[in-house]
Order: structure tokens, then sequence, then C-alpha cells
């Protein structure tokens, strides 16, 4: 029974000691499970994303867009105070009672940026 505990123990403290930090941002967005099975750069990258992947800009004018309607504070707002996932597309969203729209950045464009810093 020794055993077990002290097995069981010493496991523990290494699952504790190799699990990956991140900011706790992240998991409005990814469950503990996605964020576990990410490598540590793109745990970087995400990080990265959370204060530099939304911005604002006008919808384009003569142009029939079709995008998912937000509500958002245009001050500060982070694609995770959305609940949004990076993906590999940049993604678009109209924003509720303007002529502006919402950016999320693509990975690639993340991954740029982040390499430039």
């Amino acid at each position: 029974m020794t055993r077990i505990i002290v097995l069981f123990t010493f496991v523990s403290i290494s699952l504790l000691s190799t699990a990956q930090k991140y900011n706790t941002d992240l998991l409005k967005s990814y469950s503990t499970n996605e964020l576990a099975g990410f490598d540590k750069g793109t745990i970087e990258i995400l990080e990265f994303a959370i204060d530099n992947a939304v911005y604002f800009t006008p919808i384009p004018q003569g142009k029939d867009v079709k995008l998912t309607e937000v509500e958002v504070n245009t001050e500060s707002v982070k694609f995770t105070d959305l609940g949004l996932k990076i993906q590999d597309n940049t993604q678009y969203f109209r924003v509720k009672g303007t002529s502006n729209m919402l950016v999320v950045k693509s990975f690639t464009i993340l991954k740029l940026q982040l390499n430039k810093h």
C-alpha cells in the first residue's frame, strides 16, 4: 500500500512539474485538454494573440457583406472575451450598432507578427 501511495505521489508531482503554464484568459476559448495538447510555440502564439489578434475597421462600402454580428466593447476586446478560437483563416464580424467590423487575425499572421517582435 505504501508503494502505491509513493508511486501516486511521484506521478502527481511529475505531471504538475511538466504541465504547461499559460495565460488563464485562454481558458475562455480553449479547454484545459486542448491547451495541454498544444506545443510551447503554439501557446506562445495564442498568448501573443490575447493582446494582438483583434482590431476594428470600417466595413467596405458598396459591398454586400454578410457577417455574424457581435456586441463588443470597442475600447478593449480580446478574442477570448468572445470565446473565439484563433483559426487558420482571418475571421470577420459585424460590430452591432456600428458600420465597423471586428477582425480576428489568423494563426499564420499572428505567428509572423510574433516572430518580428
